[in-house]
């Protein structure tokens, strides 16, 4: 995987051992079409567990599936081809721009100071990542703004500084990027200002009597990104014990919002609490 695009970047691939080449951001057709020519089939396939769904259940989803919802446009954003990127998963899409919103409030002043201090190669990584992630995101001006500025770090890496272009290119960088993050505030609901977490008491009540090997299970689906396994999990010992209901639920939560890292911690307080 690699955001080498360039005519000849494939056979640079090839050449340096890889099996195959498939670049960013990524097209879902032809990455599952490359999966699928390398990946085999398992043997047996396995039926996955569908939890039983209560009425209750339904209602709650219904509740929130409005709080999920997209807009039918973001500003600076091209809502209809991120859906179609990830394949309609609004829940995901939803989430992953609130996770840009969170975790790149910074990036402009590491830019900046990258720049002040001559250091272009950090400059150039974080605005290709930027780059990068805009376009898996669908922000297409951001997007664009994020490819003249890393053509011009790169070309000043080469040709040496010019600092009146670079500070012009910077400017409208930073003015799309808080753009788009302002957008993407605008999803926040109140209710995601003040997630409930699990209390050290909460997971130490169940931890004794939490399966040492369901633990296991739950870190192995984790590592392999399988959210219907966790939640199946999840729902099974919810079902045959209200004691486990806190830590189930929280487990549900965390593979709704896709959250590995969540289960993975929340697996570890178990094991080493029990």
């Amino acid at each position: 995987m690699t955001a080498h695009a360039m005519a000849g970047d494939e056979d640079k691939s090839l050449q340096a051992g890889m099996n195959d080449h498939a670049t960013k951001p990524i097209d879902p057709d032809q990455l599952f079409a490359t999966l699928l020519k390398w990946i085999q089939p398992r043997e047996e396939a396995t039926t996955d567990r569908q939890p039983e769904v209560t009425l209750e259940e339904t209602d709650l989803a219904q509740e929130t599936q409005a709080e999920e919802e997209l807009p039918n446009s973001l500003a600076g954003f091209d809502l209809a081809a991120g859906l179609e990127r990830l394949r309609g998963n609004n829940r995901l899409y939803r989430k992953l721009l609130l996770d840009f919103s969170a975790d790149y409030q910074g990036i402009a002043a590491e830019i900046r100071e990258a720049l002040d201090t001559d250091n272009l190669e950090s400059a150039h990584s974080l605005v290709h990542n930027l780059k990068g992630l805009a376009g898996n995101l669908e922000a297409t001006q951001l997007l664009s703004a994020a490819i003249e500025m890393e053509k011009l770090v790169k070309g000043t890496q080469k040709n040496g500084r010019s600092n009146k272009e670079l500070n012009q290119k910077f400017t409208d960088l930073e003015t799309t990027l808080n753009q788009a993050l302002e957008a993407v505030q605008t999803l926040k609901s109140p209710a995601e200002d003040g997630v409930v977490e699990l209390t050290n008491q909460e997971i130490s009540a169940v931890s004794p009597e939490f399966p040492i090997e369901t633990v296991q299970s739950i870190r192995t689906f984790s590592e392999m990104g399988d959210v219907l396994e966790i939640k199946s999990i999840a729902a099974e010992l919810k079902s045959g014990s209200d004691d486990f209901a806190p830590v189930c639920d929280k487990l549900i939560q965390l593979a709704d919002d896709f959250d590995f890292d969540g289960i993975l911690k929340l697996a570890k307080k178990l094991n080493s609490s029990g």
